[in-house]
């Protein structure tokens, strides 16, 4: 309490240094950096306190060059003295929108006895709305919403300020999704702490502020997902949906539960209510109504949840009834009924390699089909911008941080809300089986991604120096794999020739998941408006440096004899030295690109001379999914059902893939004849053909 009341004091002084300068302005100078507080809260807590700990300089200042008469957004801001709040909730608006967003300032002063008028007077740009009398917090909200422009309303309260991103991320959130009626932000204390990350409402229609005093940082609070409601602090709402709901009901008036209750109204006409965790705000809570529920308008709270628990009784009864213990579950209520745990070494990093890419595509099937998804690194490590990719789809990625720093315990935290567990490559599913069995409802999936004593086995058997160890290492391989398939409920493989394998060993319940590919559907190039070789490729994996190797070294010198302006682009994720090597006047290793389309487009060929390996190839599908003809090995179209000459060239032998790579090059019929059927091969791996299988095996 004695450290509240201080920074209370702290933040009072420093917003009446902050107006006073403003209001006279007295010789233009800066006023001093002001602490609003000093705290012992974990390094996370830090990164917020920057943003309030100073004025750069009080000034009055103009929204004109970011407002626009033909808004995206009408921002709402109602207020009732405090001007001190609403100044620097302004200011930060001013500081932190980007640019490119067209929006409109709508402030509804609802009769203010303090110096609120007099601070609006001096900033431009926005709309102000005085009413006469004090009509309290929905009916402002409402008389703003009126003369609001926008596509989509943003009520925002004045005792607030907002962070990087604030606005963009409520924004994407909503524009990407037809079905999404309404997104809140995370709100967050002074001192850094979680004020709320979405609410949950209980059957007695009580509310409970998930993650309240926590840090903002942990795994279950930055992940997007479907809610209760989210507070009217900070809430993006359709326009249309909310005109057509006639506005926040006057039935709570003159606050409390209109947030909720128009939130529960945009679920019942079937949009979905978000809560966005890269949307963030800090909240001074209480500032307006005070913190007591026995006076003043905060006891409205009590008076409104008997109104509200009368009117939505019906939906109310499918919720968690009032406990601490429920929470989690609560938090999660509509994000699916049923939970799938994804467990891989690391997020997928799906422009970087094969296996990363379709589990990606896996992740993003299972979300379409309704099921929650739990995702856990097992490194612990949340890479982006990988890990805000599965966030943003609303996967709940789990890693370390200062708080939770083991990841089994948080998995054992978690098993009770999971149905399913698909866990990839041997070593994590011999690592996490035996915790997944402790709840033995739990259906576990073991995901091979390649068998990999194949792989190990062919490497063995090409190596010019085969020894004992080797053998050991991919026979020690085969007893794992195959019994960790046993031990598993079901199997996945990627082709039908990896499933004989288990077959024949005595494995059971085996499904294939290929490799998924989307068929690119925009306008190519044809033969004469494209050249040059292209090989893509994850050089942590060795049959991709053996390739590039085996290409360069003995394939295209042959090439190079008939045709020496051919010139051959090396793309792909960490090269290493003996890659970088091979660069040359015709040969480019350009490492990791971003975005390699472009590349695709260009090349008239695609060569993958993979002489060992196991599964299916992402690099082969990939090349097909753009029409680019390719010339691979038998390896490199194992299990993809192609046909030599037909969808693509195939050769084992330098001298055949150097002139399979000639003939190619400059014949355009044969060239467009393979392009063709190479958009026809692909068709058997794009997500809606492996949907159902996925939907069939859960």
């Amino acid at each position: 309490m004695i450290f509240m009341n201080s920074l209370k004091k702290a933040w009072h002084i420093y917003l009446q240094d902050g107006f006073v300068c403003l209001i006279s302005r007295l010789k233009d100078k800066r006023i001093k950096s002001i602490r609003a507080t000093q705290t012992t809260a974990t390094s996370s807590s830090s990164k917020y306190l920057r943003e309030y700990d100073r004025f750069d300089e009080a000034a009055p200042f103009t929204f004109e060059a970011k407002s626009t008469k033909c808004p995206l957004v009408s921002i709402i801001i109602p207020v009732y003295n405090n001007y001190l709040y609403t100044y620097n909730c302004l200011k930060s608006l001013n500081n932190k929108v980007n640019d490119s967003i067209n929006f409109e300032i709508i402030v509804v002063d609802d009769a203010s006895v303090d110096e609120t008028s007099k601070m609006l007077e001096v900033i431009s740009g926005i709309s102000v709305i005085i009413n006469q009398e004090n009509l309290g917090f929905i009916r402002s909200c409402n008389i703003g919403a009126s003369e609001a422009k926008g596509q989509f309303l943003c009520f925002l309260n004045n005792d607030t300020r907002i962070l990087d991103g604030w606005l963009e991320n409520l924004l994407s959130a909503i524009e990407e999704d037809e079905t999404v009626g309404a997104v809140g932000s995370k709100l967050i204390y002074p001192d850094g702490r979680l004020q709320e990350a979405g609410g949950i409402i209980w059957q007695d229609a009580s509310g409970w502020n998930y993650g309240r005093f926590n840090s903002p940082d942990e795994p279950e609070y930055n992940y997007v997902r479907e809610v209760d409601y989210c507070s009217g602090a900070s809430l993006l709402v359709r326009k249309e949906l909310f005109q057509s709901l006639g506005g926040f009901s006057e039935t709570f008036v003159p606050a409390y539960y209109e947030d909720t209750d128009v939130c529960f109204s945009i679920r019942k006409l079937g949009y979905k209510v978000l809560y966005q965790p890269k949307s963030e705000i800090i909240h001074y809570e209480g500032v307006t109504s005070g913190t007591s529920i026995e006076s003043g308008v905060k006891k409205y709270q009590e008076v409104n949840r008997e109104k509200f628990r009368f009117k939505w009784q019906n939906e109310l009864s499918q919720h968690f009834v009032s406990s601490g213990e429920n929470a989690d579950r609560a938090a999660r209520r509509l994000q699916g009924k049923y939970t799938i745990l994804v467990i891989d070494s690391y997020v997928p990093l799906h422009d970087r390699e094969s296996g990363s890419c379709r589990l990606f595509n896996i992740i993003k099937i299972f979300k379409k089909l309704g099921y929650s998804l739990i995702f856990l690194p097992d490194n612990g490590h949340p890479e982006e911008p990988y890990t805000s990719s599965l966030q943003r789809l609303g996967v709940e990625v789990l890693y370390c941080t200062e708080q939770q720093p083991n990841l089994q315990k948080q998995l054992k935290k978690r098993l009770p809300l999971i149905d399913a567990a698909w866990v990839c490559r041997p070593e994590i599913c011999e690592k996490y089986l035996h915790i997944l069995r402790r709840r033995p409802e739990i259906k576990v999936i073991y995901d091979t991604v390649d068998l990999h004593f194949v792989r190990l086995k062919r490497e063995c058997e090409i190596s010019p120096r085969r020894n004992k160890l080797q053998e050991k290492v991919w026979k020690a391989s085969k007893t794992l794999e195959v019994s960790l398939a046993k031990l598993a409920d079901v199997t996945v493989v990627v082709t039908e020739v990896e499933k004989n394998v288990l077959s024949d060993l005595g494995v059971k319940n085996i499904w294939i998941v290929p490799n998924i590919h989307q068929r690119y559907s925009g306008s190519t190039n044809d033969f004469h408006h494209r050249n040059d070789l292209l090989f893509i490729g994850n050089y942590s994996h060795t049959p991709n440096v053996d390739a590039v190797i085996w290409l360069c070294q003995e394939i295209m010198p042959l090439v190079w004899a008939s045709e020496p302006s051919i010139k051959l682009t090396i793309l792909g994720n960490n090269p290493p030295p003996q890659v970088k090597s091979l660069a040359s006047e015709r040969v480019k290793v350009t490492g990791y690109i971003k975005d390699v389309e472009p590349y695709f487009l260009a090349s008239r060929l695609f060569v993958a001379p993979l002489r060992f390996g196991a599964g299916m190839k992402g690099k082969i599908g990939q090349s097909l999914s753009y029409g680019l003809p390719t010339v691979t090995t038998s390896i490199g179209a194992e299990g993809m059902n192609l046909t030599d000459k037909f969808d693509v060239m195939i050769a084992d032998e330098a001298e055949i893939f150097a002139r399979c790579i000639v003939e190619l090059y400059k014949n355009p019929n044969l060239w467009s004849y393979i392009s063709e059927n190479a958009f026809t091969a692909v068709r058997q791996y794009t997500p809606e053909s492996v949907q159902p299988t996925l939907a069939s095996m859960i």
